[in-house]
């Protein structure tokens, strides 16, 4: 099942798609990180762009047959797994993250790695990535904002450039005043555009 051999063949006939549901369904049926999980996984990271749906296909699969404590288990090995295969500006890694039935805490550790300094060079996809994040996933906006913030407000210099900018930029489109319930941050009402009904 795992031969590559085949893929390109699946791929003209419209048929790699159903391929990467049965390798996740059957994924889901094994013992959690066993040795038919971690071959799996290792072929899909050997070319992450050409099998992320294999990805997808595996978190769906088990995120329907299994609980939350598991499919998160997994989720932190799958994203952690692939956020070190990736490169720094690669932007596979924000549409998996967008793309999830569901994303583990863990995942807000990784976002602080990638902006923990001006040097990173993960500094602008970390950013844009809290960005999106904040913009298209519910659950995370408040998180999301609150570190993007925290940037704004007590990082260094070279950090809070970058970190306003961005934010002046998501209040300027429809992004922050609108996404961000009220009472989310003390910090937020500096970045905010001011309404005209106030």
């Amino acid at each position: 099942l795992l031969a590559t051999g085949a893929e390109p063949s699946l791929r003209v006939g419209g048929q790699l798609g159903a391929h990467h549901r049965i390798l996740g369904r059957l994924a889901s049926t094994q013992p959690l990180l066993s040795g038919y999980q971690g071959a799996l996984l290792e072929h899909a990271l050997s070319l992450p762009h050409e099998r992320h749906e294999l990805l997808l296909a595996w978190a769906y699969a088990e995120f329907r047959e299994h609980s939350l404590e598991r499919y998160d288990e997994l989720a932190d090995v799958l994203l952690a797994s692939l956020h070190e295969r990736l490169a720094p500006n690669d932007r596979l890694w924000t549409k998996l993250l967008l793309q999830m039935p569901r994303l583990p805490r863990t995942v807000l550790e990784l976002l602080r790695s990638d902006i923990a300094s001006a040097a990173s060079p993960r500094l602008t996809l970390g950013l844009t990535t809290l960005r999106d994040l904040a913009l298209q996933r519910d659950a995370w906006r408040p998180a999301c904002l609150e570190l993007l913030l925290e940037l704004c407000t007590a990082g260094s210099a070279p950090l809070r450039a970058p970190s306003i900018r961005l934010v002046v930029s998501m209040a300027a489109g429809e992004g922050v005043s609108q996404a961000v319930p009220a009472g989310t941050s003390p910090h937020i009402s500096p970045y905010l555009p001011i309404s005209p009904h106030i």
